[in-house]
């Protein structure tokens, strides 16, 4: 699809081995980020997870939530990837840089998978690596993150006016529950069965056919005014949310282990 996917790179055979429109893009909120680090975390082989607790000590922490978030507050600074693939929402096929910047999501987890595999790199370096694929992975199942048509338009949520991208971000996930830990330990006794695979530009095409048939189904791509979501939208929805945060999880586990075992 574009000349820097992770299937080009040196690390391509192991990563795929184990494993818009302008709007808002800033991917899961706290609570979504956070489950799909403790989900990876509680999957790590004693070997990554030994490594991922010695470099998280140069942040002070022994948790991958605590850094999910990190790479939302360097957006635009050097070196800082979009955190998206974007697909044309028609399916059509898309350009040479599918992403702002032309720095995309994938090309972000090549780079930094190379940083945090190399051990003769120093520890703080392997460590803002960490945090980048930490929230990368993450990103990349937030379905809006995989098409053009990001979510930008305003709706109303369960009484309150947000955005589309802001419903899939925070809203659905907060309506089910605010506690990460307790939602990762509900979805990893649920796990069995969940796609856990690919690649990142794999995970664009899942974000884009959930966006296709789930998403824009029920709202227009350019409404005339704001658009009322269902009551029961959150509820409909979650078993989509509920899968993507799993498979962030399991995804992310599979590659921190491919990088660090």
């Amino acid at each position: 699809m574009h000349r820097m996917s992770l299937a080009r790179k040196t690390l391509s055979a192991s990563l795929l081995g184990v494993l818009a429109v302008p709007a808002p893009a800033w991917g899961w909120g706290k609570t979504g980020h956070a489950v799909v680090a403790d989900i990876a975390q509680a999957h790590l082989t004693p070997k990554a997870a030994a490594e991922v607790h010695r470099l998280l000590a140069v942040e002070g922490t022994d948790h991958l939530s605590d850094i999910s978030l990190w790479a939302d507050g360097v957006k635009g600074q050097p070196g800082s990837p979009s955190h998206t693939i974007r697909l044309p929402i028609d399916g059509s096929e898309p350009g040479p840089h599918p992403c702002p910047g032309h720095f995309c999501a994938d090309d972000g987890l090549t780079f930094y998978g190379a940083v945090l595999a190399d051990k003769t790199k120093p520890d703080q370096e392997r460590e803002v690596a960490l945090k980048y694929i930490v929230h990368l992975v993450g990103d990349m199942q937030q379905p809006l993150h995989g098409t053009t048509a990001t979510g930008g338009m305003k709706v109303l949520f369960r009484g309150q006016e947000t955005t589309l991208h802001g419903v899939w971000d925070d809203g659905i996930i907060d309506a089910h529950t605010t506690d990460d830990k307790k939602l990762a330990v509900q979805l990893i006794k649920k796990e069995k069965g969940v796609p856990s695979g690919g690649g990142p530009q794999d995970w664009a095409r899942e974000d884009l056919k959930i966006a296709q048939q789930d998403i824009y189904s029920d709202v227009p791509l350019q409404p005339k005014s704001v658009v009322v979501l269902p009551a029961d939208y959150a509820t409909v929805k979650w078993p989509i949310v509920e899968e993507r945060l799993t498979q962030g999880g399991l995804r992310l586990a599979r590659l921190l282990n491919a990088l660090l075992d």
